[in-house]
Parts: C-alpha cells; sequence; structure tokens
C-alpha cells in the first residue's frame, strides 16, 4: 500500500519546476533576436568630439613640491 505522505514530493518537484520555468522566463525575456534581425538602418550614432588643442587655465599656478630632507639616521639594516 502506498504510504500517505508521499503526495508531498510530487508538490515539491512540481515547485522546483515552476521555479526552474520563472527563471527562464525572466532570463530570456529581453533578448528578442526577431525584431533585432528585422531591425531597420535608421539608427545613427554620433561620436564624441575629439579637440586637439590644449587649454589651460591662467588663474592656475602650480609650483613643484620640495624635495624631502635626507634622515639625519640612516635606517637600520636588518
Amino acid at each position: 500500500m502506498a504510504e500517505p505522505n508521499s503526495n508531498r514530493m510530487y508538490i515539491i518537484i512540481g515547485a522546483i519546476v515552476v521555479v526552474v520555468a520563472l527563471l527562464f522566463f525572466f532570463m530570456s525575456g529581453g533578448d528578442d533576436a526577431a525584431t533585432d534581425a528585422t531591425a531597420t538602418g535608421d539608427a545613427t550614432t554620433t561620436a564624441p568630439a575629439t579637440t586637439t588643442t590644449e587649454t589651460t587655465d591662467e588663474a592656475v599656478e602650480v609650483e613643484p613640491a620640495e624635495p624631502a630632507p635626507a634622515p639625519a639616521t640612516p635606517a637600520p639594516a636588518n
């Protein structure tokens, strides 16, 4: 005779199948190959403008940093 609790296995397997189906649906929803293949060539892209002239701000002056002073005692040798 069959055990009365054996029907729980079918519920668990059914829930796993539903979860896998939902994951597949959500993961593959955004890529529609049919509309990508039939897209018209009306889309245009523009590259950003490149400038070769360098502009400098005359209001800011940057002075070079002073060199670090030499240590008074040499570092110990290991």
